[in-house]
């Protein structure tokens, strides 16, 4: 492999990585193990990076943090508060700001396209932030398939369905969805979220030319 496959390869599992890890973060709320882990990881930028150079060392003294960030999970994602963040595309994109519209429909086709499907036993609409961002994981591990094994073709219809994607979905609606969760957020953990989703996905514009 080529130094310049051999970064190609690298690029597409560092975005595999950072999708799925968005995406995890907005599936449900961490447990202290996933506290943990972040709180690890050598990235310590913006929000969400204060949010875990404050986290106490302690792996057993991470309980009170984890029982704020399910708190803030609930509050945002499950509608267990006053003003809710609704994770899903079809909220942001119908004029009733209703779930299972256009946009749904949309990304099913997209996922069935790509041979894409939800997690069994996962009942949620297809539209939430999360199943999106694994979409898009799973596009950008074809991409890095394509280079281990030399597939250009492969390459080249796992970027195009990864900037279609991106177009014609995320940007549409993420980048306000966002702004309202930094703006509602309880805890720097969500709010660094949003942070870096929202910077992800200039950054993927501009990879994509999106």
């Amino acid at each position: 492999m080529d130094m310049v496959c051999s970064e190609g390869v690298s690029l597409a599992r560092d975005r595999m990585l950072t999708y799925q890890l968005l995406s995890s973060l907005l599936f449900s709320e961490p447990t202290v193990e996933m506290l943990a882990a972040l709180r690890s990881s050598p990235s310590r930028e913006g929000k969400l990076g204060e949010y875990l150079s404050e986290l106490p060392e302690d792996d057993a003294a991470l309980e009170p943090a984890r029982v704020d960030v399910a708190a803030d999970f609930a509050a945002l994602f499950l509608g267990m508060s006053a003003n809710p963040v609704a994770p899903y595309e079809s909220v942001y994109t119908s004029p009733e700001r209703l779930l299972m519209q256009d946009a749904r429909d949309e990304v099913l086709a997209s996922y069935r396209q790509n041979g894409f499907r939800q997690a069994e036993g996962l009942h949620l609409p297809e539209d939430h932030a999360a199943t999106e961002l694994e979409f898009m994981a799973k596009l950008c591990e074809r991409e890095m398939m394509g280079l281990q094994e030399g597939d250009a073709m492969a390459v080249g219809e796992a970027r195009a369905a990864q900037a279609a994607f991106l177009k014609d979905h995320l940007m549409v609606w993420m980048p306000r969805f966002c702004d309202d969760v930094q703006a509602r957020a309880a805890t720097g953990l969500y709010a660094g979220v949003a942070e870096m989703l929202a910077q992800v996905l200039a950054a993927e514009a501009e990879e994509l030319e999106a």
